[in-house]
């Protein structure tokens, strides 16, 4: 006769739930912390070490891509956007750790890691750290919100459930059927499950040329992939002109009209011993000659991007 196999006590599976919002909370805690604490100058909107520095980088592969450029593009956004984020997951780091307002806190922890999956996610190119972590964290939210705080929690000492009534049945099978979703639907956009890619290249930069709204005698570079380790270095641009001959600029001759999103792009388009240096999500503005119908970048270690000028006069 078979032993009946043991089944975990309803306080056994709040007890292990706990564990599980406690480590989730301290990731949030110890993430507002830094800013706040270790590390102000993620808050200093004017230092190159804001936070606006890992969103640079991040939007090359984003689906939100657009938005970021937005949010870069206008400092009081960015500067009160890392703000709220900070405070964000202070308050729902201690309200899962202490388990105060759990499914509240549970639920602002979703909302934390759905950013998180779509700014960062894709850039778990090497051991997946940044998928893995947004994905588990989901998991985790739901498993809180669906069963609430569970054993050893302020609400449970206070003999308090507040929002248990918003977690039905049908509201927990559906959030369950999400957070499967949630987890396999963006390791497939951004990986693939049976055809393994990358939605962005982390093994070699790119540069595209985008058109400069109203300058037709300039393009701007985008660094649209690549490792976020270094840089790209660009040694010369060598034009087409219409004509069909080629017009070779040295990258200390390229004139360059701005750079986007400083300081936090770390001063690309900066020219330092005959190489311009272009981070993973710079822009930058540069003057190109009248008549250039298109151009190859030379890169070092890298394949060199062929360009096209669309609204080249």
């Amino acid at each position: 006769m078979q032993p009946k196999p043991m089944q975990p006590s309803g306080f056994g599976k709040g007890l292990a739930l706990r564990a599980a919002a406690i480590t989730m909370g301290f990731v949030f805690l110890m993430g507002g912390w830094r800013r706040f604490v270790n590390v102000p100058a993620k808050h200093d909107i004017t230092s190159p070490g804001h936070l606006a520095n890992k969103l640079v980088e991040a939007a090359p592969g984003s689906p939100v891509e657009s938005a970021i450029h937005w949010v870069l593009s206008h400092p009081f956004a960015a500067e009160w956007s890392v703000y709220l984020m900070s405070t964000a997951e202070v308050f729902v780091g201690l309200g899962l750790i202490f388990g105060l307002f759990t499914r509240l806190a549970a639920a602002g922890s979703a909302l934390i890691n759905v950013a998180l999956m779509l700014i960062f996610g894709w850039m778990g190119y090497e051991c997946l750290d940044e998928w893995t972590m947004a994905a588990l964290g989901f998991a985790i939210s739901v498993g809180v919100m669906v069963y609430g705080s569970g054993a050893y929690s302020l609400d449970s000492y206070f003999r308090r459930d507040d929002f248990s009534g918003l977690f039905t049945r049908n509201v927990s099978i559906a959030l369950t059927v999400l957070s499967v979703v949630f987890t396999v639907g963006f390791y497939s956009y951004y990986f693939g499950i049976f055809n393994f890619h990358k939605r962005t290249s982390a093994g070699r930069y790119n540069i595209s040329a985008l058109q400069v709204p109203g300058e037709s005698d300039q393009a701007r570079l985008y660094v649209d992939a690549g490792p976020s380790a270094a840089a790209a270095y660009v040694t010369a641009i060598t034009f087409t002109m219409a004509d069909g001959t080629e017009r070779i600029e040295p990258a200390a001759d390229i004139k360059v009209i701005k750079s986007h999103f400083e300081p936090w792009a770390h001063n690309s388009g900066s020219v330092v011993d005959g190489v311009m240096k272009l981070r993973l999500g710079s822009m930058v503005d540069i003057r190109i000659p009248s008549g250039a119908k298109s151009a190859v970048i030379a890169l070092i270690d890298s394949k060199d991007p062929v360009v096209k000028f669309s609204a080249a006069p």
